[in-house]
């Protein structure tokens, strides 16, 4: 697909102003005015960040009730239940708080739905069955803020519920918990919207710990949290992601050091990356493709031995979770090819008996990515589907279910993914709503991927130590991407090496500079004539091989000249 190359527009003067004060080079000054910050305080804010810096936990509406009712809890000895989410962002929520609970000395236990056979959030047989097992106080983490059933239950049985959870609020209505924790509550005072779920639960457990104890040594569950639910890494979040990643590249958490093991990431320095696209996949197979309470028996272990085998398990469930992946988006790929027209519909929604409901959210992602239209798929296995949607550039997916809910039984999320649950016998009205609402949103020039690109330089203007000044910008991620440049007038220097996984190695040229470049086939990237001259947009780093450094591109697009 033809992408769009959004160059982004230099300021001479503020540029080489933050580079001769803050003794930086005029390229890193360009990238940090691209990235919004307008001072110099807040570029040295932005370069060298204090976690001293984030905002006091009690500013949050309902904190100082919340805190009270917990260390009466825990004072009086009283069954504590943490209700969590089977996603990575759900269970890093729920073992940072039970680490916590348990070390205060409170009577702590963790209840994890099935994704499957109970769904996301709260239910109603959950609760009862908590009912049964006489607690007496529930802690929601990266949830709850949809159940209000469920709450209502809760109350009428006489069981206290806190509610922590950052998900968007459907029609400003909040449950009748004992306490809400979430900054998107009309009234809440704490100034930092975009935190994770376990963004919220480090919040609640600080205020908790005030005075107490410091639990700086949990920042790693909450890197891999924010990181693993794509919240953005600007602000608070970047801070403590870039801290937790610190913490979690030597964590004590024999669960953690496992999978690392495991993986064979547990010498190296740990980056958004390898959470990503290495940790955060086999967590969350766990609860894809089984149950995810093995994922939770893994972060609280205290023997490596048994973690070792439950760290093992989870890459074999992420093996599993790609085969049923590829076979989904093979499906996926051929409806679209038959019941599609791009030329009237602006989302795809696509719905089969067939599918796995653990990877139909990754599916969507790929599709969106390909297509670049919004994407929902549907697994109509039972009588309520369910489903897992993911968006595109200028499109707010949760709003636009907003629209939508006398269509849905149930759904919830944010921005750019979201999930649902659907009656079988909606699904076409749901279809033609849902296209009318995004055909009513987006224009046909919306429709067409936009890369931004930091600036256009040449290939000389790189250098290795220009490439170590550009990591002061990390951790890198939504919000704070790796700085992306274009480079014109380029040849090939030979023929592409085709590689593993669907990718390719080349050297580019402009004549008096050569680099190594990869690209990947899946992003429609060709170079069939090395004749050609063409432009490309990338991403620079070092590439460590054999002890030797050297610059290589990563190619997110190529045009031919």
């Amino acid at each position: 697909m033809q992408k769009t190359w959004n160059i982004l527009k230099i300021d001479t003067k503020k540029q080489q102003s933050f580079s001769k004060d803050l003794g930086i080079s005029p390229i890193l000054a360009q990238i940090l005015l691209n990235r919004g910050i307008q001072t110099k305080d807040q570029a040295r804010r932005y370069l060298y960040d204090d976690i001293s810096k984030c905002f006091d936990p009690f500013l949050f509406k309902g904190m100082r009730k919340a805190i009270k009712r917990t260390q009466k809890a825990i004072a009086a000895k009283e069954k504590i239940f943490i209700y969590g989410d089977y996603d990575v962002d759900g269970l890093s929520s729920t073992a940072l708080l039970y680490f916590v609970l348990r070390d205060l000395g409170a009577d702590v236990e963790c209840y994890i739905p099935h994704r499957v056979e109970e769904g996301y959030s709260l239910n109603k047989q959950a609760c009862v069955n908590l009912k049964e097992r006489k607690v007496q106080l529930i802690i929601t983490v990266d949830c709850g803020i949809s159940s209000h059933a469920e709450v209502k239950y809760l109350n009428s049985a006489g069981i206290d519920i806190i509610i922590t959870d950052h998900h968007r609020i459907h029609a400003g209505k909040i449950p009748s918990a004992y306490a809400v924790i979430n900054s998107m509550q009309k009234g809440c005072s704490y100034p930092y919207k975009d935190l994770a779920g376990v963004g919220i639960a480090y919040k609640f457990a600080q205020a908790l710990t005030t005075g107490v104890m410091d639990i700086s040594n949990h920042l790693d569950l909450v890197a891999l949290g924010t990181i693993c639910d794509v919240a953005p890494l600007i602000g608070e979040n970047r801070i403590l992601v870039k801290h937790g990643l610190d913490v979690l590249s030597d964590t004590g958490k024999i669960g953690l050091k496992a999978l690392m093991e495991v993986t064979g990431i547990s010498k190296k320095k740990i980056t958004t990356q390898h959470v990503g696209f290495i940790i955060g996949p086999r967590i969350n197979a766990s609860g894809r493709m089984h149950s995810a309470h093995k994922a939770l028996e893994l972060f609280i272990s205290t023997d490596y031995e048994h973690a070792l085998r439950l760290a093992k398990d989870l890459d074999n469930y992420n093996k599993q979770r790609q085969k049923e992946e590829a076979k989904t988006l093979k499906q996926a790929t051929s409806m679209i090819q038959s019941e599609i027209n791009f030329k009237y519909h602006r989302s795809v929604v696509l719905h089969n008996d067939e599918w796995h409901p653990g990877v139909i959210g990754i599916v969507a992602s790929r599709i969106a990515e390909k297509y670049y239209r919004p994407t929902i798929l549907i697994s109509t296995k039972d009588k309520v589907g369910k489903g897992s949607g993911r968006s595109i550039r200028n499109f707010h997916l949760f709003d636009t279910l907003s629209k939508c809910d006398h269509l849905l039984e149930g759904f919830g999320g944010h921005e750019k993914a979201a999930g649902i649950s659907i009656l079988k016998n909606n699904l076409m009205d749901f279809k033609e709503f849902f296209n009318d609402m995004v055909r009513k949103t987006l224009t046909g020039e919306e429709l067409v991927p936009v890369i931004d690109v930091d600036m256009e330089v040449s290939l000389s203007a790189l250098s290795q130590k220009l490439i170590e000044e550009l990591e002061l910008c990390a951790p890198f991620g939504r919000g704070n991407p790796r700085p992306v440049f274009a480079s014109r007038d380029l040849k090939a220097k030979d023929r592409p090496k085709t590689l593993r996984g669907n990718s390719f190695k080349i050297w580019l040229t402009d004549g008096k500079v050569t680099c190594e470049a990869l690209g990947s086939k899946f992003t429609d990237i060709d170079i069939t004539d090395i004749n050609s001259g063409f432009s490309v947009v990338y991403s620079p780093s070092i590439n460590d091989w054999q002890g030797i450094n050297t610059i290589q591109l990563k190619l997110k697009d190529l045009q031919f000249s």
